[in-house]
């Protein structure tokens, strides 16, 4: 007795898609997400004396969660206030950035940016790693750390994820008439 299994494949092709498309949903969601927490975790940097205050908050945060280290002391030259600021304009930059990529995650240029800001969100995670652990300070940006490096983790596991899908469109765009 045959069986005809062309309904069953066909269900089964639309499954694996449908799967495909759920991960891109979700790819683009992780980019929001990180980009919206660059943006908001990092802008109070960018206002003189105001990031003053942003660094006696996550001293008082590191306190209230008794995450150890030594309190963050406020700069008290020019320069390591400039190098505070422009720290902040940088990651607002890169936040904004991500977000501009969150609406094309397929696109190849998005995805090299993708693995880009991965990479460095892991190096920062590695340095703050060793801050914490080597040069006592708060543990509060050890959090923020292992957050940087989860997001990283989500990023590889989307854009391997995504791989063939992105490699099926590329290959499917049409070539313009000259």
């Amino acid at each position: 007795m045959k069986r005809n299994c062309k309904h069953t494949d066909e269900t089964f092709v639309h499954y694996k898609i449908s799967k495909m498309e759920n991960s891109v949903i979700q790819f683009k969601r992780l980019l929001r997400f990180s980009g919206i927490f660059n943006i908001v975790g990092a802008f109070l940097f960018i206002v003189p004396k105001v990031y003053e205050s942003y660094l006696s908050f996550f001293n008082r945060l590191n306190a209230s969660m008794g995450l150890g280290g030594n309190d963050i002391s406020i700069p008290s030259d020019i320069f390591h206030t400039l190098f505070i600021n422009t720290a902040g304009i940088d990651l607002v930059l890169i936040g904004v950035i991500v977000l501009a990529v969150s609406s094309d995650p397929l696109s190849r240029t998005n995805r090299f940016i993708i693995l880009c800001n991965g990479i460095g969100r892991s190096v920062f995670a590695v340095i703050i790693g060793y801050y914490t652990a080597c040069q006592g300070l708060i543990g509060v940006f050890a959090v923020i750390g292992g957050i940087d490096f989860l997001i990283t983790l989500g990023f590889i596991y989307y854009l391997l994820r995504t791989k063939r899908l992105a490699k099926n469109r590329s290959a499917c765009k049409t070539i313009p008439a000259n």
